[in-house]
């Protein structure tokens, strides 16, 4: 089984989000979450893009770790940005990694998932009910 939720971010959703807020943004690849949470990154960078003093923030990374725990490191400091930084941290916490619904579980992916699904990333996950049972059942967990 091919992982359909691997980590990373849409290409075009990174050159839009580049556009709207320039070297705020960073690399494509320094972003590391799966697709149910590219909405609440899209909308930390439009807080973020109004802020009056912006110009010393840079976003260095935006991760998913372990499950539910969004780490966004920075460089420099801007009105608001730790509380902004904050409540997508606890949106997280409640948003299914996969499809951007409200989570309510953590699935675990160790190495025993490896010999069912070789390709499988490794690490747990939070998502909802029916991600989770779509996904047990395609990885063959």
């Amino acid at each position: 089984m091919i992982d359909r939720f691997p980590k990373g971010f849409d290409a075009e959703q990174h050159a839009r989000l580049r556009l709207l807020y320039g070297d705020l943004v960073p690399l494509l690849e320094s972003i590391r979450i799966r697709p149910g949470w590219w909405r609440l990154v899209d909308n930390m960078f439009a807080r973020f893009g109004r802020l009056r003093d912006r110009r010393g923030l840079r976003v260095l990374s935006v991760e998913a770790r372990y499950a539910g725990h969004l780490v966004v490191r920075i460089d420099g400091m801007a009105t608001d940005v730790p509380d902004i930084i904050h409540e997508a941290h606890e949106a997280a916490f409640r948003t299914c990694e996969h499809c951007g619904q409200p989570a309510r579980l953590v699935l675990k992916i160790g190495l025993e998932s490896l010999l069912s699904s070789p390709e499988i990333e490794l690490g747990d996950r939070l998502l909802c009910t029916d991600c989770a049972h779509t996904f047990r059942k395609e990885a063959g967990l």
